[in-house]
């Protein structure tokens, strides 16, 4: 048969006729038990450090296409045409890297980033769920996931989200601030206020944010947001 190695093995009760192209000669038969091993090709140090060295590489690329994204993008706008193709070669860019490799760290971050920005919220959701799961600690990871939530109409689970985060990122202003314009679309001024003050009492600069934040006009006459805002913390 052209181009294939065709064995037959004799077992005491059968005859099995076992057909494969082998491309390496490296083989070894255990006819005792009918089967046959194809060993791994032996990889050196030099060809692993290479190996390495391309991965990063990948990475870099990725995530330097991410941020000239982010640059040039505006919040809560789709992307241009331009945008667009730097994150789906981001995307690109990781699906070179080994299966094994993409399903966790920060691969798995910077795909579900990637399709954030691209507006695919939905798919970027259960990555972002899984970066969470892995990296507690994940700031990123943490404000994706909220945020795709909030953009999906699940703004429940957008609070419950973040106030997790703040639980496993306590030190993180702006987990507080972003959970505090979560509550304030949900109507809940007490919380809003709270989570608005602790943000501000970690950073000031999030007070002058507020200013052109739509997500807290619906409080934004309120006496206890005024206060807030105009008043030291």
């Amino acid at each position: 048969m052209n181009k294939m190695n065709v064995l037959s093995v004799k077992t005491q009760k059968q005859k099995v006729s076992l057909h494969k192209i082998f491309p390496s000669p490296t083989i070894f038969m255990q006819t005792d038990i009918a089967t046959i091993r194809v060993e791994p090709a032996m990889t050196t140090p030099r060809q692993n450090t290479n190996e390495k060295a391309r991965q990063a590489m990948l990475l870099r690329q990725a995530a330097g296409y991410i941020e000239l994204a982010e640059l040039g993008g505006q919040p809560d706008a789709p992307p241009s045409m331009a945008i667009s193709r730097l994150l789906s070669r981001t995307i690109e860019l990781l699906d070179e890297l080994p299966v094994e490799n993409r399903l966790g760290g920060e691969p798995l971050v910077l795909r579900a980033e990637a399709l954030r920005a691209l507006g695919r919220f939905a798919e970027a959701l259960p990555h972002f769920r899984a970066a969470v799961a892995e990296q507690r600690q994940s700031v990123a990871a943490w404000l994706g996931l909220g945020w795709c939530l909030k953009r999906l109409d699940r703004l429940t689970d957008a609070i419950a989200a973040l106030t997790q985060g703040l639980v496993a990122c306590p030190d993180e202003p702006i987990l507080s601030y972003n959970l505090s314009c979560y509550h304030s679309l949900a109507g809940n001024v007490t919380e809003a206020v709270t989570f608005l003050t602790r943000a501000i009492a970690s950073d000031d600069r999030f007070r002058a944010l507020t200013n052109a934040e739509r997500d807290f006009d619906p409080i934004r006459n309120d006496p206890r947001f005024v206060a807030v805002i105009e008043q030291g913390v």
